[in-house]
């Protein structure tokens, strides 16, 4: 197993080439993806999907999908997918005002589509879904139907020069599901706190028992402590959209998910607590500039106002409409390197 050796207040099992990947959710953004608006196809409300994801869709999403399931977005409804645009144009230009390195993630061509899955329900917008880094273990996911498997390609041909060029880099990836739906995992149900302990949460339409004591042996061979805590249903998807590192010891996190108050393990956590309304709004849901500077959602003032008087700079983007297909700020990146601290 390896050693933990502190770099500041940073744990880190070993050093990476150019600062590949991400020990803390706090350092300094150097490169990040953004996932691809432009070839979102609406989903079927087929019965594996209302069985899965029905708690968890925006009404919106809903009522369109049923609609329009199967079409493309641009078709179905182009001026949606032009606010999709407007917002993730705002959110790169934060990312490049701050000195980011950004990569949109190329589209998928139908072809490839295709070959990975038998149906036409396709996504790409949000790119930290594919892989998801902690520290030097790089853990891609594996979806439990076909939908967005395609889509794990042009996330994964940007971190892979990292990944090629490191031995000291761990690229996993995790077990395909049988029919039983045996094993599910998901990346959103991981955060690395940054000090040697990963939260990893299960959930009833996310990560299921097995899949979370899979993420936990492979972390734990990395000598990180891992915890894995079931977060009540409040049909919000994945544990990065009801919590969020906002600091070395800073939380924000979604009160109805953890009714009884934040797992025992976080105890020596500062909280800033939302509502359901900001939860909706993907207020958890944030991506860390740097130790000081925060990416919010604009539609929710009264937690960036709380967040501002815990001594954090607020930066805003609108993102009301990636809210309604149920992702934030953080699910629209995966970040490729943040420095250590």
């Amino acid at each position: 197993m390896s050693k933990i050796q502190p770099i500041n207040r940073v744990y880190m099992p070993a050093i990476t080439k150019q600062s590949y990947g991400e020990f803390n959710l706090y350092g300094k953004l150097k490169e990040v993806i953004v996932g691809h608006n432009q070839n979102l196809r609406l989903p079927r409300l087929t019965e594996e999907i209302r069985a899965t994801y029905q708690s968890v869709m925006q009404p919106d999403l809903y009522d369109l999908c049923e609609k329009a399931g199967g079409q493309l977005l641009s078709e179905a409804a182009p001026d949606f997918l032009e606010g999709l645009n407007r917002e993730a144009e705002a959110l790169i230009q934060v990312y490049q005002d701050f000195g980011v390195k950004v990569h949109v993630a190329r589209e998928v061509s139908e072809s490839e589509i295709a070959t990975c899955q038998s149906s036409n329900e396709f996504t790409q917008v949000f790119a930290a879904e594919p892989i998801w880094v902690v520290g030097r273990n790089v853990l891609e996911n594996v979806w439990a139907s076909d939908i967005a498997w395609a889509s794990i390609a042009p996330v994964r041909e940007l971190h892979q020069p990292f990944i090629d060029s490191d031995s000291n880099i761990l690229h996993y990836t995790a077990p395909r599901p049988t029919t039983a739906r045996d094993y599910i995992y998901e990346g959103g149900d991981v955060l690395n706190l940054g000090d040697g302990r990963v939260l990893v949460s299960t959930g009833s339409s996310s990560t299921n028992t097995r899949g979370s004591e899979w993420v936990k042996r492979m972390l734990e061979h990395d000598g990180y402590q891992v915890y894995v805590t079931e977060v009540e249903d409040t049909g919000i998807h994945h544990l990065f959209a009801v919590m969020c590192i906002a600091g070395p010891k800073l939380v924000i996190a979604y009160k109805d998910a953890f009714p009884e108050g934040l797992p025992e393990f976080m105890s020596d956590f500062d909280v800033v607590w939302t509502n359901r309304e900001e939860a909706l709004a993907t207020g958890p849901c944030a991506v860390m500039l740097d130790s000081q500077h925060i990416i919010m959602p604009e539609e929710t003032p009264r937690l960036n106002q709380r967040l501002e008087a815990k001594g954090l700079t607020v930066v805003t983007v609108p993102f009301s409409h990636h809210a309604k297909l149920c992702g934030g700020v953080r699910c629209k990146t995966s970040v490729v390197r943040r420095d250590i601290c």
